[in-house]
């Protein structure tokens, strides 16, 4: 197959059940996994940061250390894991693939934005006060339907609010909350996200409340729609005691799925997933009316085959 990702979208194992934690161990030495969108993915980042940086960094006074904390493990991290793409020297670091060099020392101010533009994950530091973990610094240049300014300083509670399930009082909410408390440093966890978009566009800040990401489904749901998987990963910052979440997109066209080696194991899992979604959660992920043309091009791709 041609114009996949090592890491696409079109994987099992990106696509687990919506609307559940599902988390699991991460080795530290996959902490990052950059793909061959690095270079695009870092230029396309160095451009949101040029032209609309209040719109995707957002950092709290007191939070320098932390950030610098994140810069400094990344540093140390990324030439020892990846040492053909990464350099650093005194107060150099080198992209290769990008053909980025930058200063260390330029970014004192804001080591967060550093470390963003070194990866292709966007980088949030969640910090816990009275009302929980909240939002105290953050580096997005590629949110999924979401508004940073919308969202930082809030609770995460108050950040998943719009998910069915997910928002303030729930029980999801509170096992959420036990997970960033039990959380240790050394022993990482990840997660998987997916969504349906009709673009691929990966910068999309628009709120959750007025944007719907998919409304055209005239050519079926191979043609003209795009599926967005997150690498999403949580990290106990030892020093600072802070938790470092990154998210990492890759976005594939749905249409790749029609000779996909695993289609049909594809197929299948995306048609389970969703026939058990409700009507909250149908909408919240868009599909509440492109449901049945959905399911019957995926059954049929799902059965290719059987006799």
């Amino acid at each position: 197959m041609t114009g996949l990702s090592p890491h696409s979208a079109l994987n099992p194992d990106k696509l687990p059940r919506p609307f559940s934690v599902g988390l699991s161990a991460l080795d530290p030495k996959d902490w990052i996994v950059p793909d061959i969108h690095l270079a695009d993915q870092l230029r396309d980042k160095g451009r949101h940061f040029a032209e609309r940086r209040e719109a995707v960094f957002q950092a709290e006074d007191d939070t320098l250390d932390a950030q610098a904390e994140t810069l400094a493990l990344l540093l140390d991290y990324l030439p020892r894991a990846y040492p053909h793409i990464y350099r650093v020297s005194g107060d150099h670091v080198t992209v290769v693939p990008a053909q980025l060099d930058l200063n260390i020392s330029d970014y004192s101010h804001a080591p967060l934005e550093l470390a963003c533009r070194l990866v292709q994950d966007d980088l949030v530091i969640m910090r816990k006060g009275s009302a929980g973990y909240r939002i105290s610094a953050a580096a997005v240049c590629f949110p999924s339907t979401w508004v940073l300014a919308d969202k930082f300083a809030k609770p995460i509670a108050d950040v998943h609010a719009p998910v069915p399930g997910f928002g303030p009082g729930t029980r999801t909410a509170s096992l959420i909350d036990r997970i960033f408390d039990n959380l240790k440093a050394g022993h990482p966890v990840q997660r998987c996200n997916w969504s349906i978009y009709e673009v691929p566009d990966l910068h999309h800040p628009f709120s959750h409340s007025t944007h719907t990401r998919w409304t055209d489904t005239s050519d079926g749901f191979f043609t003209g729609t795009w599926l967005r998987a997150e690498r999403q990963t949580l990290t106990r910052l030892p020093k600072s005691g802070d938790v470092l979440f990154t998210i990492q997109i890759v976005v594939d066209p749905v249409s790749l799925l029609m000779t996909h080696p695993d289609r049909r194991e594809i197929a299948a899992r995306l048609k389970g997933h969703i026939e058990g979604l409700d009507a909250d959660e149908l909408a919240y992920k868009g599909i509440s009316d492109h449901r049945e043309v959905v399911l019957s091009e995926l059954s049929s791709l799902a059965e290719q085959g059987e006799k």
